[in-house]
């Protein structure tokens, strides 16, 4: 081989080697500036504390899963409903949070479960903390409070139903104090001033169709019950004296 290839060789493996130098340099120089410093949240107010936001900052930018950093806060927060993560470069993560909201309490054996109105358990707390303005559910087979961690869902059928028709309940502008599930197709909500029963047995769409039209009905000719089981093909009323 001649002197004149040896060198044009020579010269493109060192030219090889000094770009992959300073390549590898300029990455981890740019690696290093790219790191989270700032963490902004939208979408809930100053005192929620949100847990977990130390495993995401000082991480690089370019290596951070926006999947897997959704599940990480939505893990370590089991109050929020839904978490969108943007990463916005050099050093900004913007989280945008949602909230699940208190919809009621169901008691366990030794206090109470904190739900969503889809069953998740934000908070455990104790009969102190109780807010009035939220129903009670008192379930046929009680819970073992230990046993259930936030962010677990009470899946149980009955219940699932029990909450569907809280929902309905609400949107009329009834106030539910408690509800009883009592492990007989009986769903019993007690109002300040009356009784709605619903049946897990039969098909809640249905139940809350017939709850609509008979309240429709009812203030339209200025009426009000007292009574009102729906757990029968026609609907059973108590009228109020």
């Amino acid at each position: 081989m001649s002197s004149s290839k040896k060198f044009l060789i020579h010269s493109s493996l060192v030219t090889v080697f000094a770009l992959t130098l300073i390549g590898g340099v300029f990455s981890a120089y740019v690696y290093s500036l790219c790191k989270v410093k700032t963490i902004r949240i939208e979408g809930v107010s100053k005192n929620i504390v949100l847990y977990g936001l130390e495993g995401i900052r000082d991480n690089s930018l370019f290596l951070l899963s926006v999947p897997i950093t959704e599940n990480f806060i939505k893990k370590n927060n089991p109050f929020i409903s839904s978490v969108s993560v943007v990463k916005q470069y050099p050093q900004t993560v913007t989280l945008s949070i949602f909230l699940y909201e208190p919809y009621a309490f169901f008691q366990a054996d030794q206090g109470f479960f904190m739900i969503s109105q889809d069953g998740h358990i934000l908070k455990k707390i104790k009969s102190d903390e109780i807010d009035i303005n939220l129903p009670i559910i008192h379930y046929f087979e009680t819970l073992n409070f230990s046993s259930y961690v936030p962010g677990e869902k009470i899946d149980l059928k009955d219940v699932q139903m029990a909450l569907n028709f809280l929902k309905e309940v609400k949107s009329q502008n009834m106030q539910v104090n408690t509800i009883d599930i009592n492990g007989v197709d009986v769903i019993a909500f007690k109002l300040k001033d009356k009784e709605i029963v619903f049946s897990s047995g039969k098909d809640g769409d249905g139940q809350i169709y017939q709850l609509e039209q008979i309240i429709h009905q009812f203030r339209i000719q200025g009426k009000d019950f007292k009574k009102l089981d729906l757990r029968f093909n026609r609907p059973v009323l108590e009228l109020t004296e």
